[in-house]
């Protein structure tokens, strides 16, 4: 889930009037379509809103011209007819549900990269420098998204100027060579199944793993796709390729279509392009309740470029995009789902798990779900974005102005609530009402700050501590109140500094990172457009 942020939309480039896929593509369905208008047939073809520089698309939907619709197998249950992510005809994700629902939730175990047992483990010499390289991975993940609000506006040019780390209340260091991924789950995809490592990430759409014909992918595990009898590779003149950005010198041939070709780059500038093709995913819940769903849009990857995908064969995306995980499965799994991220850093290590259902049963969550609703920034597709009405420290709610909360006309502002952002970020005046209402709260011997934490204190000999509670309501009435262990971490020989970080920029917004949400079951109920959460036992919820 590390900084890795997609890109919202489709380029739509024309070259010199020849074939490219995406323009042609539109023309031949326009083409078809007026034909079909013509002798009184109904040709249905998903919604394109485009613009003279981008189109979008509410869903993915596989086409019915080139495969045929096949079964969902689950341990002895078929679900015949498996269409979830058919036609959508509107903006609002509602789904021409032709399918039936999971009887079960499916739920895979989260593996963080530097959990004691995860291979992928970096070596630190103190918690201290563990906490920066994530910082400075987050600020390379929060520049990301600034550069994507602002390519998005229609009247701004991108300026580096204008987002570069002067623009943090502290400079912006670049990503850990170790990678910016997260957390990881295994992921089965082919026939007979290939099993892989991805990085699962709320912030991005594209699904892909690397290729067997990779050119630079370096070492570890690649997809052999001609060993699945499953594989099939989507044509460049379908409308399933308007769904993708395209290499910008690929043009699709109209007399011998090729196949079609993605290229997805990511806010620290790595990439991963390839083909966009199906194929049949497996998925092995913890529960032993395994399924086989067809049809899956993917890209094999065949060049992979940079530090976001060390460690892994490549990304689930699970953004709010079209062709993300969590949008194909659709209403298979009642188009919601969840995670529970367990403390990482806890010895021996616990589990974290990604549910894709209906939320974990009752034993393991401590209160009733509280829901919000989901907001959305027209600017930035893929995210989840919720209201922050107000925040308290203590019990008194801080004087923090609501602007600073909104979502305004140009996409800035507004909260993420973020799997792949290991701190906690606020836009700089509500962080430094925050920080002072910290400080004053605070009743241990404060100590010079370390480094980028603003606030520190010696808890050496302290058993039992007693800590300023930070609460957050957001719309909805929906109350969020962390363990102090989530925002104040104990750093290096007993000192424990505060684990929120302030931004300030032109494209200022909040982002509530993994460390807030430890111990908390976080729904994503897409369904119905409403992010729900409850205190948990996560390495109970099995």
């Amino acid at each position: 889930m590390g900084k890795l942020l997609g890109k919202v939309g489709v380029i739509m480039q024309p070259k010199d009037g020849l074939h490219h896929s995406k323009c042609l593509s539109a023309i031949v369905l326009a083409f078809y379509g007026a034909v079909a208008v013509a002798v009184g047939i109904h040709l249905s073809v998903p919604l394109l809103a485009a613009t003279s520089a981008t189109a979008s698309v509410s869903s993915f939907t596989p086409s019915n011209r080139w495969h045929s619709s096949k079964s969902v197998e689950t341990d002895g249950v078929s679900v015949p007819g498996h269409r979830a992510y058919h036609l959508i005809q509107n903006a609002d994700r509602r789904h021409l549900l032709e399918s039936k629902k999971l009887s079960n939730p499916v739920r895979l175990r989260l593996l963080h990269r530097n959990s004691p047992n995860s291979p992928f483990r970096k070596e630190y010499s103190s918690m201290l420098e563990a906490l920066e390289d994530a910082r400075a991975m987050d600020m390379a993940r929060v520049e990301g998204l600034q550069r994507r609000i602002q390519k998005s506006l229609p009247s701004t040019k991108l300026s580096t100027s204008s987002i570069s780390g002067k623009d943090f209340r502290s400079s912006v260091q670049p990503g850990a060579a170790a990678g910016a991924g997260q957390y990881f789950v295994d992921f089965f995809i082919g026939t007979p199944p290939q099993k892989f490592v991805l990085i699962a990430d709320t912030g991005s759409d594209l699904v892909w793993v690397r290729c067997a014909q990779c050119a630079r992918c370096g070492s570890g595990l690649l997809f052999h796709s001609k060993n699945s009898s499953t594989y099939s590779p989507i044509p460049c003149l379908s409308q399933e390729c308007l769904l993708v950005p395209s290499p910008a010198q690929f043009s699709c041939n109209f007399r011998v279509p090729s196949t079609c070709r993605y290229d997805y780059v990511y806010a620290d500038l790595s990439e991963s392009s390839g083909i966009f093709s199906l194929e049949t995913v497996t998925l092995n819940s913890s529960t032993g309740y395994n399924v086989r769903i067809p049809n899956i849009a993917f890209g094999c990857g065949l060049q992979n470029m940079g530090q976001s995908f060390v460690g892994s064969a490549g990304v689930m995306g699970l953004g709010r995009g079209s062709i993300s995980f969590a949008s194909q499965l659709g209403s298979v799994v009642g188009n919601k789902f969840s995670y529970c991220f367990a403390d990482f850093f806890h010895t021996p290590a616990e589990d974290s798990f990604l549910t894709f259902g209906d939320a974990p049963a009752s034993s393991s969550l401590q209160h009733a779900v509280q829901y919000t609703p989901l907001l959305k920034n027209p600017f930035s597709q893929s995210f989840y974005y919720v209201g922050i009405r107000e925040v308290a420290v203590d019990g008194r709610v801080l004087p923090i102005p609501s602007y600073l909360w909104e979502i305004d006309a140009t996409g800035n502002g507004g909260t993420v609530i973020d799997s792949g952002t290991t701190l906690t970020f606020f836009v700089e005046p509500a962080y430094r009402s925050i920080l002072r209402a910290m400080r004053s709260a605070l009743t241990y011997p404060q100590v010079r700050p370390l480094q980028n934490f603003d606030l520190c204190f010696n808890a050496s000999g302290i058993s039992d501590l007693r800590l300023p509670e930070l609460s957050i309501t957001f719309r909805g009435e929906a109350y969020f109140s962390p363990s102090p262990a989530n925002y104040f971490i104990d750093v290096i020989n007993g000192v424990r500094c505060l684990g929120l970080q302030g931004v300030q920029s032109p494209f200022g917004f909040s982002i509530l990172g993994n460390l807030l949400q430890q111990n908390f079951n976080v729904e994503y109920d897409r369904e119905n457009g409403l992010l729900g959460f409850s205190p948990a036992t996560c390495s109970s919820a099995s």
